[in-house]
C-alpha cells in the first residue's frame, strides 16, 4: 500500500536522455524484481500515476540478502529486508526516492544523466545560503598530494578565505537557507533537505519544487560556492582544446572495495569458473591501475598509451560526457566487478574492470588547456590560472644552476664539501647560505636532502631543500622523484621533538656515498651541540616560516615564461608541459594546506 510509505526528502534528481515510456519503466520494475533474491509479492506497485503536473511510479517487495559479515552455509536462512523505489517525472527530469533497491545501470545509461553541477548550486547554493559544511577534491594530480578536505563551521564564509580554494572541487555541502536546511552531492544529483519523513504526496511535490530551482536559469549562485573551481559545459570547449593525460581513479575504487560494506568485489572469470581475488591479488591489478597514461590525437582518435607507449585504449568526447570506448589492458581481462551482496546465481551483475571505471568516471583527464581538469565525470576549471603570472611567480632563478654539472659531484676520502657545481653544493654554499643551521639529511630515512634552520631572523625559518640535476626540459619525468619526496615529507616540517632526536646520532657522522667516507659533515653549518636548542627557539615562535625548496637544474625559468607566452598566443601546450604544470601545481597545494611556502629554484 502506497499510503504506507514514509521516506525521508532525499533523492537523486537526473536530466532525462530521452522520453521514458510506461513500458520503459515496467521493464524497469521486472528487472529490479529478477535481479533481488526470492523477492516477495508486491507490497506497492505503480506506473505513471498522474500528480498536479507531474507523474510517478513506485514499487516496494521484500526479499532476501546474506549479511555483508557473514560467510553463510548454502542452505542457511539470510536475512529479509524490504527495498522501495519511487521515480517522479516532471518537467524532462527525474527524481528518485529509493532505499535498499537501485536503478540498474544499463537504464541510468540509457534514459538518464545527472543534473549539471551549475544547476545544482542554483538550486542549493544560492546567494542567500549559508554554508555550514563542504566538502572537497583537490584538482592536483598527484597521489601524494591531499586528495579531498571537509570544512564544517556556523557560517564558512567568515573563517575560510579565498585563497587556493579555485583548485578545490565541491563535492557535497550542506547550507542553511532560513529555516531550511539542504545538503547536495553535485556529482551524484542528490539532494536532501532536513525533516520529518514524508508520504508519497509530499515527496512528489517536494521533488517538484527542486526540479522548478533546478530549471530556474535567473536564481544566482552564493559567492562562496563561485571561489573554487567552476564546472565546465562540456559541449561548449573549444575543438582545440584536447586531452593530454589519463589517470584512474584508484583510490576512489580502493575505497568502494575495502571500505563499503555493501559495496564491490572483484573476481576473475576464465570460461564458467569464478574465482574471488584476494587482497594481494586485487593491489597487483591496482597497481597497473595506478599509472598516468598519455592521451594522443592520431588519426582522428584520441589514442590512451601507457608509460611504455603502447596503445592500450581510446577515449571518446560526447556532449555530456566523457567514455573509454576502449580500455585494454591484458592482465585485466578477465577481471569482473560485482556487488557484494550479489544474488546467488545472478552472474550477469557483475561487469568488466574496465567498464566499471568508465560507467562510474573513475578517472581523471587533463587538458591542452592547463586550466581544465576532468574530474567525476564532470570538467572543471580553475579560475584562477590566469596567463601564468601566478605559477611563475613560484619560479626563482640561480646563476650556478646554468652550469650544474651533477647532482651531487664526486666522493673521496679527502671531500670536506660537495662539489661546487653539483645542485647539492650550490644548495650549500648559495641557496640556503643565510640557514644558521644546515643538515644534509640525503639518503636513508630522508626528510629532504638538506634542512635548515635560522632562529636569529624575524621571522624565523625553517626549511627543506629537494636537490635534483638532469637535462634542460619542459616535461615533468625529471621532476617526479624531487616532488613526491618533497609532498610525502611536509609533515616532517615542524621537526617533532622525538623524531629529531632518533636522527641525532646519523647527523652526527661524516657522509658517505658510493660506500666513500667523505670528510664532508652532516651538520654543514651549524654546531651539533646547539641543534636541538635553535630548532626549540625556532619552533617556539608563532611567526616561524615553513619553507619548501625543490632547487633543480633541469628547468629554466625563462623557457617556461616563453612557453606561457607561446599558449597566450594560441599554441597548444605540449603534453609534457602540461603534466610538469600539473605537478607542481599539487606541490604548491600541498604546501599551502600545511602552510608551507613553496618554492622552485631552476636555471635562468
Amino acid at each position: 500500500m502506497i499510503d504506507w510509505l514514509r521516506s525521508a526528502r532525499s533523492a537523486n534528481f537526473y536530466k532525462k536522455r530521452r522520453r521514458l515510456p510506461k513500458a520503459a519503466i515496467t521493464e524497469l520494475f521486472r528487472t529490479i524484481r529478477q535481479n533481488s533474491d526470492t523477492p516477495s509479492q508486491n507490497v506497492f506497485h505503480h506506473v505513471k500515476q498522474p500528480l498536479g503536473h507531474a507523474s510517478w511510479s513506485a514499487i516496494a517487495f521484500f526479499y532476501e540478502r546474506a549479511p555483508s559479515f557473514l560467510e553463510l552455509p548454502e542452505e542457511h536462512a539470510r536475512e529479509r529486508v524490504c527495498g522501495f523505489l519511487m521515480l517522479v517525472e516532471y518537467r524532462e527530469h527525474v527524481v528518485i526516492f529509493k532505499s535498499g533497491l537501485d536503478l540498474p545501470s544499463t537504464f541510468k545509461t540509457d534514459y538518464l544523466r545527472r543534473a549539471g553541477d551549475d544547476r545544482v548550486e542554483g538550486a542549493i547554493a544560492r546567494a542567500d545560503a549559508t554554508f555550514e559544511q563542504i566538502r572537497l577534491r583537490n584538482m592536483a594530480t598527484s597521489k601524494y598530494a591531499l586528495r579531498s578536505k571537509t570544512l564544517e563551521a556556523n557560517d564558512l564564509r567568515t573563517v575560510v578565505g579565498p585563497s587556493g580554494a579555485s583548485r578545490y572541487v565541491p563535492r557535497g555541502y550542506r547550507v542553511r537557507r532560513g529555516i531550511d536546511h539542504y545538503s547536495a552531492t553535485p556529482n551524484t544529483g542528490r539532494i536532501s533537505l532536513r525533516s520529518d519523513r514524508a508520504e508519497y504526496q509530499e515527496l512528489v511535490d517536494w521533488g517538484v519544487a527542486v526540479v522548478d530551482m533546478l530549471v530556474d536559469q535567473n536564481i544566482e549562485s552564493s559567492p562562496f560556492i563561485r571561489a573554487f573551481a567552476r564546472p565546465v559545459d562540456l559541449d561548449s570547449m573549444p575543438a582545440d582544446v584536447l586531452p593530454t593525460y589519463i589517470a584512474v581513479d584508484v583510490p576512489t575504487l580502493m575505497e568502494q572495495l575495502f571500505d563499503e560494506p555493501e559495496g564491490i568485489r572483484i573476481v576473475r572469470r576464465i570460461g564458467d569458473d569464478t574465482a574471488i581475488l584476494e587482497k594481494n591479488e586485487i593491489d597487483t591489478i591496482l597497481a597497473l591501475l595506478d599509472r598516468t597514461l598519455t592521451v594522443r590525437k592520431v588519426r582522428g582518435e584520441l589514442r590512451i598509451t601507457d608509460p611504455q607507449d603502447h596503445p592500450i585504449g581510446i577515449l571518446n568526447i560526447g556532449k555530456t560526457r566523457i567514455s573509454l570506448r576502449s580500455f585494454e589492458i591484458p592482465e585485466i581481462e578477465n577481471i569482473y566487478v560485482e556487488p557484494v551482496n550479489q544474488p546467488e546465481g545472478e552472474d550477469d551483475l557483475g561487469v568488466p574492470i574496465r567498464r566499471y571505471i568508465d560507467q562510474n568516471d573513475l578517472f581523471t583527464i587533463l587538458f591542452s588547456d592547463l586550466a581544465i581538469v576532468y574530474l567525476d565525470g564532470a570538467p572543471y576549471r580553475d579560475p584562477s590560472l590566469g596567463d601564468g603570472t601566478h605559477f611563475l611567480s613560484y619560479l626563482r632563478t640561480d646563476q650556478r644552476l646554468n652550469a650544474a654539472t651533477s647532482e651531487k659531484g664526486g666522493f673521496t676520502a679527502l671531500h670536506t664539501a660537495f662539489d661546487p657545481d653539483s645542485v647539492f653544493g650550490i644548495v650549500a654554499d648559495r641557496i640556503a647560505v643565510q640557514d644558521e643551521i644546515l643538515i644534509c639529511d640525503d639518503l636513508g630515512d630522508e626528510w629532504a636532502d638538506f634542512i635548515g634552520i635560522n632562529a636569529s631572523s624575524q621571522p624565523k625559518t625553517i626549511s627543506f631543500y629537494h636537490a635534483k640535476h638532469d637535462g634542460l626540459t619542459l616535461g615533468a619525468s625529471a621532476l617526479h622523484v624531487a616532488v613526491s619526496q618533497a609532498i610525502k615529507n611536509l609533515g616532517r616540517i615542524n621537526l617533532a621533538a622525538d623524531a629529531v632526536d632518533a636522527k641525532f646520532p646519523g647527523w652526527r657522522t661524516a657522509y658517505v656515498n658510493d660506500n666513500v667516507e667523505t670528510r664532508i659533515q652532516r651538520v654543514i653549518r651549524g654546531n651539533v651541540g646547539t641543534i636541538r636548542e635553535t630548532i626549540g627557539t625556532a619552533l617556539s615562535s608563532p611567526d616561524t616560516i615553513r619553507r619548501v625548496f625543490i632547487v633543480t637544474s633541469s628547468l629554466s625559468r625563462l623557457r617556461v615564461e616563453e612557453r606561457f607566452v607561446a599558449i597566450r598566443a594560441g599554441e597548444a601546450p605540449r603534453p609534457h608541459f602540461v603534466q610538469l604544470y600539473w605537478l607542481l601545481m599539487s606541490f604548491f597545494s600541498a604546501c599551502a594546506e600545511v602552510g608551507a611556502y613553496p618554492y622552485v629554484v631552476c636555471q635562468e
